[in-house]
């Protein structure tokens, strides 16, 4: 959204008397959020196009990212008018300094640049983590700051037990948007930077977004100001605080303690657990609060007359609500089951790499940290990690719960699931008709097993266009190379099918 059309924006929802938004970024990301599509049509939103994600057809063979920018105005889409090729580190340094510079004068807000690697070949021959790419890199300007009071601290437990102080500041206007609250990471970052309740500081949103402490200002101190007590118990359950032996944070070791059942709840029913859409973070907070949920297990023995008895709870609403849970019972596959239950540094892609070496969760609960170590993505910390999760015996008892419930889905190489690719490993490279991830769940849903990295072990590569490296390695090994059309015809799909499916 370009700045004089916010400002207009903002105009006409002043003079309807409708709430004005702190800025562009947030009146772009709230307008494609809106349920009625005809409030987002009349919203002056932008598409500019910096990347594509499958190409095909004629005039798509772009070698380089400098030639798929001119391909997209070719095909008359409007692209950032400021990218620019760099030559070198030199110039992309030059680039960054002067864009930083002009900052204000562009017709849109930016925080930073991206610099990318040109050739499209080594793109992929680099590849991405379950985050980002490894052929690109933000560069990002130094924050907007403004002077506030430190008034307070306070201290919030997270899922996992760790205890984080958050300053509680005089209101001020950053970037247009009021902050109030500003994390302080740990009690390390406290004494490094030396701040006090009361002090006068200084604050900056990291990325233009995350509101954070820079340092405070000593010179104005008139004596008043307090230091910040670290606290020796949870602030929620009074349990005694544990900082594990390396780790700079605090840690309630009560598995029991309210604020780290309900943050678990959360976690669990989100997008990255199994995904209840319509069981909320706030009627998560009552439930728990009123002692209805204890566990994770109890969700799925949740009663439509129970919920009845809550405020704005009624029967279709509450058989709604009951029925979300029980089809994510119904629907759960191993690798959400196991990145729902929350263990310390196990995120999608780990939980995923682990349900594809273990049939359910009884054998990945036995399972030492050396033989979790031979797994992609686990090292020694994550592998302790997973190992002491399941050494407790309310995760234990949590996980014989789940098995009563009918909550057991199976992954791993003796896959209950069985089709044409059973027990096959299939590994993808280039630009497919579908998505990646899309190619593997199909893999998956064949009985296959769908793997990164090429080695003998593999039965089939399939390879779309631009594959690079590992195609070649592929031809080296001698292994079965498909394309897509090839892969579908090993399920007994055509294209049309597979569109359908996915």
């Amino acid at each position: 959204m370009a700045r004089k059309d916010f400002q207009a924006l903002n105009e006409r929802q002043a003079e309807q008397g409708n709430k004005v938004f702190a800025n562009p970024r947030n009146a772009a990301a709230g307008s494609v959020r809106q349920l009625d599509p005809s409030i987002a049509a009349a919203r002056p939103l932008r598409f500019l196009a910096y990347g594509v994600g499958i190409a095909r057809g004629a005039g798509t063979q772009w070698a380089t990212q400098e030639e798929l920018m001119r391909g997209l105005v070719e095909f008359g889409f409007a692209t950032p008018p400021e990218a620019r090729h760099c030559s070198g580190p030199g110039e992309v340094e030059e680039y960054f300094s002067r864009m930083q510079d002009r900052r204000e004068e562009l017709l849109y807000e930016i925080d930073g640049v991206v610099a990318k690697l040109s050739n499209r070949s080594l793109q992929e021959l680099l590849g991405a983590t379950a985050r980002a790419p490894r052929w690109a890199l933000a560069l990002k300007f130094p924050a907007m700051q403004a002077v506030t009071v430190l008034q307070d601290v306070l201290f919030q437990v997270g899922r996992t037990g760790v205890v984080t102080p958050v300053a509680e500041l005089q209101p001020v206007s950053v970037s247009g948007v009021e902050v109030s609250r500003a994390t302080l990471h740990n009690f390390d970052e406290i004494a490094a930077k030396g701040f006090r309740i009361g002090d006068k500081v200084v604050v900056q949103r990291a990325g233009d977004v995350i509101p954070q402490l820079v340092r405070s200002l000593v010179e104005e101190r008139d004596g008043s100001e307090r230091e910040i007590t670290v606290p020796e118990r949870c602030p929620v359950c009074g349990s005694p605080l544990e900082r594990a032996a390396g780790e700079v944070a605090l840690r309630c070791v009560n598995a029991s303690c309210p604020a780290q059942l309900e943050r678990g709840l959360v976690y669990f029913v989100s997008k990255s657990g199994l995904d209840m859409d319509g069981v909320g973070k706030e009627w998560i907070r009552r439930l728990v609060a009123d002692g209805v949920l204890q566990s994770p297990a109890d969700l799925f023995t949740l009663r439509a007359e129970t919920l009845r008895t809550y405020d704005r709870m009624g029967e279709k609403s509450s058989r709604n609500f009951v029925d979300s849970i029980r089809q994510a019972r119904e629907q759960a596959t191993l690798p959400r089951l196991i990145a729902a239950l929350g263990i310390r540094h196990v995120g999608e892609q780990t939980a995923r790499a682990l349900a594809e070496q273990y049939a359910d969760l009884d054998a990945l609960s036995h399972a030492a940290p050396d033989e979790l170590m031979r797994i992609p993505d686990v090292g020694e910390t994550v592998a302790e990690s997973i190992a002491q999760y399941f050494e407790n015996q309310q995760n234990q008892e949590l996980l014989h719960r789940f098995k009563e419930l009918g909550l057991w889905p199976r992954g791993g190489e003796v896959q209950t699931t069985s089709g044409p690719l059973q027990d096959k490993r299939f590994l993808f490279t280039g630009g497919l008709p579908v998505s990646r991830g899309q190619a593997e769940a199909l893999v998956r849903e064949q009985g296959g097993v769908a793997v990164k990295s090429v080695s003998r072990k593999v039965d089939y590569v399939v390879a779309g266009e631009h594959a690079g490296s590992k195609l070649d390695k592929a031809r080296q090994l001698g292994l079965n190379i498909l394309d897509y059309d090839g892969f579908l015809g090993l399920m007994g799909r055509g294209a049309e099918d597979t569109k359908e499916n996915v």
